[in-house]
């Protein structure tokens, strides 16, 4: 049986290991492929395709996470298979870099004003070359001892309605399902457990969603059932994934905590 994490994420967004540590890694622990899902960007596809070209029998799916807003709710939308050199899918990742670039600066002159202080310089250690995003500005208000957790920096200064939040880019899910699959990639709703109970499934189905994941680390056994009944009563892909970021079992990435036989419609 293959066993594929569907949902990983690398320094390119918000993770902590490289594209091609991913690929390594999820090699050396058994899996028989990964795709990379980075938020809103397709910068380490190419280092993690072609590192896994050299890895016998393993497959890597190139892919994206995008994050839309419905009516004020977020809601994640995936992409598998895509065309990462898509001229459309690039000028519109580029886009987005560049809003949540302006969106970070804002977000750190914020905290800034309310005596937290942190530099541009010390979020970008945590970026590098990537988008900078809340989870690095989390981090570093961990390291520096203003918060307790990566959560209690959203929950007291990031989240929405919180001192230090600005408003994001924002673009819809019907959006996001159409660049994915003007660029020949599959569109699949993101963890639908974690999403707001006002996002209505149907909606997203009759606006082109081809897949749900199914399986998610956050996910309770009783959504697992729920959303794969959803999918095989619409014959939508299943598809699951670890959603990994950063966390380690025993000095080992938790790449891999929930694996998918892919294109199972079952």
């Amino acid at each position: 049986m293959r066993r594929l994490d569907m949902h990983i994420h690398t320094k390119a967004s918000d993770g902590v290991l490289t594209p091609k540590e991913a690929v390594e890694w999820a090699y050396r622990i058994g899996l028989t492929g990964i795709a990379i899902t980075d938020h809103d960007t397709v910068d380490g596809i190419e280092e993690a395709q072609k590192t896994a070209m050299n890895l016998e029998g393993f497959e890597f799916i190139p892919g994206i996470e995008f994050s839309t807003l419905l009516s004020d709710e977020e809601v994640h939308i995936l992409g598998y298979h895509i065309d990462y050199k898509n001229k459309e899918l690039v000028e519109l990742t580029r886009r987005i870099k560049e809003e949540r670039w302006h969106r970070g600066k804002k977000m750190i002159e914020l905290l800034n004003k309310y005596n937290y202080a942190i530099t541009l310089e010390e979020v970008l250690q945590h970026a590098g070359d990537g988008v900078i995003g809340r989870p690095h500005i989390a981090r570093v208000l961990l390291n520096k001892g203003y918060v307790h957790t990566l959560q209690n920096a959203f929950e007291k200064l990031l989240g929405k309605g919180k001192p230090a939040y600005v408003e994001r880019f924002k673009l819809s899910p019907q959006d996001a399902i159409l660049i994915i699959k003007k660029s020949g990639g599959i569109p699949v709703l993101a963890h639908p457990g974690l999403q707001s109970r006002k996002v209505n499934i149907m909606d997203l189905i009759d606006q082109g969603i081809a897949g749900i994941e199914v399986y998610h680390t956050k996910h309770t056994p009783l959504e697992n059932r729920m959303y794969l009944e959803v999918a095989q009563r619409y014959d939508l892909i299943v598809t699951g994934g670890s959603d990994y970021h950063d966390a380690y079992i025993d000095g080992i990435p938790a790449i891999g905590s929930v694996t998918v036989n892919y294109l199972n419609k079952k």
